[in-house]
């Protein structure tokens, strides 16, 4: 997967994606397999390649968001400030990720801010879309 086809990075310089994408390493991981879990230190940034995922919350007891889809991203919390993850990742097929570490992503959107910028109002889009869609189904 090359990261300048993923919706997510659109408008942000090539330069950058480049950047980015020489930065990411594979991961691969089976059915059922723990990806990170709620509450460990945040380290890597997160992009679905192939498989699916789901994040959970409450001891592994609610699902709050499954990812099938190439290119949606997520591990957010490695590149904020408390830098712990707030969910539990679990693979639920084979699953095939892209990761980059919080300081080779931190490096990269210090020496282009615009860039960051872009990267972090989608974020947030994402963000805010998958409460609102966590809260719809929890009522």
């Amino acid at each position: 997967m090359n990261i300048h086809e993923i919706h997510f990075f659109e408008g942000i310089d090539a330069a950058v994606i480049k950047e980015i994408e020489n930065s990411c390493t594979v991961g691969t991981y089976e059915k059922d397999a723990v990806i990170f879990e709620k509450g460990s230190r945040a380290d890597f940034l997160y992009i679905l390649e192939e498989g699916n995922i789901d994040l959970l919350i409450k001891d592994k007891e609610l699902t709050i968001c499954s990812l099938t889809e190439p290119g949606e991203v997520f591990g957010w919390s490695s590149i904020v400030e408390k830098g712990i993850y707030t969910a539990s990742c679990i693979s639920r097929a084979r699953t095939k990720v892209l990761k980059i570490s919080k300081d080779k992503i931190e490096d990269i959107f210090n020496r282009y801010p615009k860039a960051a910028v872009t990267f972090y109002r989608r974020l947030g889009s994402i963000f805010s879309k998958r409460i609102s869609k966590a809260l719809e189904e929890t009522q």
